[in-house]
């Protein structure tokens, strides 16, 4: 029975439809009918010409693509909202007028599918038939930026078609290489359709937004052709235009513009995200209590979200900057790591909170300090410093920060602390408060009060000043340089000058001393120490000093590479050795020269002797037989 009722109610169905389905299927199936036989048609002119650049389709082949139009027009006259069959008979009319080279009309109809059929399959060969109609159609400009789709993606199925028409548009753009003025271009060309000036506005609002020209980029977000664009662009300028006047700080005019966005219900999906937004721009405008009332509306409509999550933030955030209470802010903080841990807002309200707790410690560690009957100021000033960094850096209190400075700069006793405050003072001013004017001042401050040290020397590199201080290190460094000259010197003098040499040798030695007792805790003083040890070294009678020097460079300067190397020196077996057998060791050096000396002696005196004359060896015939038959094969005895 019930079987039989429902195959009644399918016969009901399709006899209350069959019309209209029949009336869609006659007409589609006849339009890609006659499309198929046209693209044959064509496919067999093109394969038959040298250039199908000119050639034109033949009156049998129009007459095939006037069909899809006609047919295609019924379709939307007696189906205009199933999406399914307009998306398909639209691009079958687009089609059909490029092919018959009417390539305005073709824009229209592109345009239209575009619009309406973003989503479709068939978008991705809209976008470069669209351009490459508008090349046709001489529409150059627009047609370069009806392009940027194609060519940004490797992964397009039209990616190199659209290289080869990018470069023939490059030979015929007045303006390819600036993009502000191809697109200003394009909106005061008249050929264009109104939905190609919408796309324009909206790529050319978004340049002059990076560019932060907020009101161009607002003027053209809000043009009346955004309206022709699909809806994740409408969404999109909407957005965008606001922020422009949140930008401008016309904060409450921006959360206006927020607002109707949020009762807009094409965008409902982004209605905490709005909401959100609504409050940070109510905050800035100076109304806490709305802010407070649409964080709240939040909070409780989207709980446990990174909505939530942010809303706490900027509530946390209000308290530590606007009310510099930092036992609320940290409640606040609190919320919002748990109201969604994984988010960036919570990961930023962790931070804050630990960094708040951290300097609430400090606080309460130098309050102590203070109370003590004698103060501890060195590290008083050290902790002040610690919470400078703490608010610029982790807390974004760039005033609260200079404040702390400030108080070093005016009490602390130490030259080495106000001089590091007065540089971190103008590195903020110059970097954090964009005040190039009071940063230059508090350089030059430096400059003046501190000269021949880092900070001094850093500060002329910040103003772009030429470089004339010269730190501790600088001025080792050059003395360092002399000596080594001097030692250079001394090495390419000839030998048979041993006089000389030794006096080239004495200098530099000399020079090396004296820079290590100026700067001894210098890079370059340590090099010099260990030059002094190679000096002792050449000299055997000097070697205990060269050794004791050694000793001084792994003990004292070890992380060194001439701490290093000494060490090495020391381990090595000839210098490692006690006292006893280096005297052992020179006791043998002096018996081996005392032989040599006798050997020498020995020499001399037989060469004052009158030599022998030797009588010549007479050779039997024998022996010459042997000798002139000799061969490496033979085994002599």
């Amino acid at each position: 029975m019930f079987r039989i009722r429902y195959m009644a109610l399918v016969l009901a169905a399709f006899v209350l439809d069959g019309c209209t389905c029949c009336a869609y299927l006659n007409h589609m199936f006849n339009a890609e009918r006659i499309y198929d036989e046209a693209t044959e048609m064509r496919t067999a002119r093109l394969d038959s010409v040298s250039d199908p650049e000119a050639s034109t389709p033949s009156s049998e082949e129009s007459m095939k693509y006037d069909k899809v139009i006609e047919k295609g027009s019924r379709v939307l006259e007696r189906f205009p909202k199933n999406k399914k069959r307009t998306a398909e008979a639209v691009f079958l009319i687009g089609e059909s007028f490029r092919h018959k080279g009417e390539w305005g009309k073709a824009i229209v109809k592109y345009d239209e599918f575009e619009r309406y059929f973003a989503d479709h399959d068939s978008m991705r060969t809209v976008e470069y038939q669209r351009a490459y109609c508008l090349y046709k159609n001489l529409e150059y400009n627009i047609s370069r930026f009806a392009l940027e789709p194609v060519v940004a993606d490797k992964k397009h199925p039209y990616y190199f078609q659209g290289l080869n028409l990018l470069s023939l548009l490059d030979e015929r753009s007045e303006h390819p290489d600036q993009a502000i003025e191809a697109l200003e271009a394009v909106l005061a060309d008249t050929a264009g359709t109104p939905f190609m000036k919408g796309k324009a506005h909206f790529r050319l609002a978004g340049l002059y937004f990076k560019k932060e020209n907020w009101d161009k980029a607002r003027e053209h977000y809000t043009a009346k052709e955004i309206e022709l664009l699909n809806t994740r662009e409408r969404q999109t300028s909407g957005e965008q235009a606001a922020e422009c006047l949140i930008n401008k700080k016309e904060y409450l005019k921006g959360a206006d513009e927020y607002k109707a966005l949020y009762k807009n219900p094409e965008y409902e999906m982004k209605q905490a995200e709005y909401l959100v937004r609504i409050g940070e721009a109510t905050l800035l405008g100076d109304r806490y209590p709305d802010a407070f009332v649409i964080f709240q509306k939040v909070n409780t409509e989207y709980p446990r979200s990174q909505f939530a999550s942010r809303s706490y933030y900027n509530l946390g955030d209000y308290e530590q900057n606007k009310k510099l209470d930092y036992e609320k802010a940290i409640v606040y903080y609190d919320s919002s790591f748990v109201s969604r841990t994984i988010c960036e807002w919570a990961q930023k309200s962790r931070e804050r909170r630990d960094a708040l707790r951290r300097l609430l410690s400090m606080r309460k560690q130098n309050d102590d300090v203070k109370k003590d009957s004698i103060p501890n100021m060195g590290r008083f000033f050290n902790t002040e410093f610690q919470i400078a960094e703490l608010f610029l850096f982790k807390l974004s209190e760039v005033d609260s920060a200079l404040a702390r400075l400030d108080g070093i700069i005016a009490n602390a006793d130490d030259s080495v602390k106000v001089m590091r405050a007065s540089y971190a003072r103008a590195f903020i001013y110059d970097e954090f408060k964009g005040d190039p004017d009071t940063a230059e001042e508090l350089y030059k401050e430096i400059i003046e009060k501190y000269p021949n040290t880092e900070y001094a020397k850093q500060a002329q590199v910040n103003l772009g000043m030429k470089v004339t201080m010269k730190t501790p290190d600088d001025q080792a460094r050059d003395m360092y340089m002399r000596a080594e000259s001097l030692w250079t010197t001394a090495s390419e003098m000839p030998l048979d000058q041993m006089d000389l040499v030794d006096s080239a040798y004495a200098n530099a030695f000399y020079v090396f001393d004296s820079l290590y007792q100026q700067y001894p805790g210098t890079d370059a003083g340590t090099q010099a120490l260990f030059m002094k040890a190679v000096y002792y070294q050449m000299n055997p009678e000097r070697l205990d000093s060269a050794t004791s020097i050694y000793r001084t460079l792994r003990d004292k300067y070890g992380r060194t590479p001439w701490g290093q190397y000494a060490a090495k020196v020391l381990n090595n077996r000839r210098t490692s050795n006690t006292d006893d057998s280096i005297e052992r060791l020179r006791r043998r050096v002096k018996q081996s020269l005392e032989h040599i000396d006798k050997l020498s002696e020995q020499y001399y005196e037989t060469l004052s002797k009158k030599p022998e004359e030797k009588k010549a060896e007479v050779k039997s015939k024998e022996d010459e037989i042997l000798e002139n038959t000799y061969n490496s094969m033979y085994d002599f005895e």
